[in-house]
């Protein structure tokens, strides 16, 4: 199984919508967890309406005893559709205060029958939150950046302890933001692998947020990017005898099996306000 961990070095790039779209568009056939692991708090819970009794807190409860792989999956979540989430914390200080239980969690995850994706968002120095014991178990770190200048210097500068946590194991850097430094660009600068340009895609990433409803959200830019990603991270086939998700294709269902459309605008709109995304399954 795999551990794919997404962070920014500063500012707020779209790290969790970065990591919701990746997980949405995970290869058919291999089951996924979505982990909100940043320090500043999880997104979301808030974002749709959950009442949640489990998630990263009551897992740190159950850490401080032996934890197993097994026993994560009683602290998820699913979104509706049935993607399964672990929600985050409610703030920094949350997760300054159990800091010291991270590695135990870290390492369940990386026994999980199931890949992770972790949403670690802003790293904070010394790797501190948590995320230090996130990466050491992750088999791949994803870094958002903005495609400016000074974000391209910020990351420059952070490069050398990123490089030094990850032992060898795969950095891909990958830029946002529709003006600045192209891929190419980045890539000769820093001298590290660049994959493919985060679309700025404000109408998928409002879907994401459960603040628009959309058809054919899989076709999106974002969602193709987020395809794009994973193939760029070698995730791209089954697993021989993992557990897998039904049928041939999962996909995001379109605005009306969502639960129908508001009444200014037409069931043949492409784009719908309303909250959820759902996951339909071609046999």
């Amino acid at each position: 199984m795999t551990v794919i961990a997404l962070a920014s070095v500063k500012g707020s790039p779209g790290v969790t919508t970065a990591a919701l779209a990746i997980a949405a568009r995970w290869p058919a056939g291999r089951k996924v967890l979505l982990v909100e692991a940043d320090p500043f708090g999880g997104d979301l819970a808030p974002r749709y309406g959950a009442t949640v009794t489990g998630g990263l807190a009551s897992l740190f409860v159950a850490a401080r005893r032996e934890l197993t792989p097994e026993a994560v999956w009683d602290h998820v979540h699913e979104l509706p559709g049935g993607l399964a989430v672990l929600f985050g914390l409610s703030g920094v200080r949350q997760a300054a205060a159990n800091e010291n239980v991270w590695p135990s969690i870290a390492t369940a995850l990386a026994g999980l029958n199931s890949d992770v994706v972790v949403d670690a968002g802003r790293l904070l120095p010394q790797f501190a939150g948590g995320v230090g014991a996130v990466l050491g178990q992750a088999d791949a770190l994803v870094v958002l950046c903005g495609s400016t200048l000074d974000a391209i210097v910020h990351l420059q500068n952070a490069l050398p302890g990123l490089v030094a946590e990850r032992r060898g194991r795969r950095l891909l850097v990958v830029p946002t933001g529709s003006f600045g430094y192209s891929a190419h660009d980045i890539a000769n600068t820093l001298e590290v692998d660049v994959g493919p340009a985060m679309p700025d895609d404000r109408a998928a990433a409002a879907a994401l947020a459960n603040q628009r409803r959309m058809r054919r959200l899989e076709k999106t830019p974002l969602l193709t990017w987020a395809a794009a990603v994973t193939a760029e991270l070698g995730i791209d086939v089954p697993v021989t005898g993992a557990p897998t998700t039904e049928g041939r294709t999962r996909q995001l269902a379109t605005g009306a099996e969502m639960g129908g459309v508001p009444s200014d605008q037409s069931p043949d709109d492409d784009a719908v306000v309303g909250s959820g995304i759902a996951w339909e399954t071609r046999r």
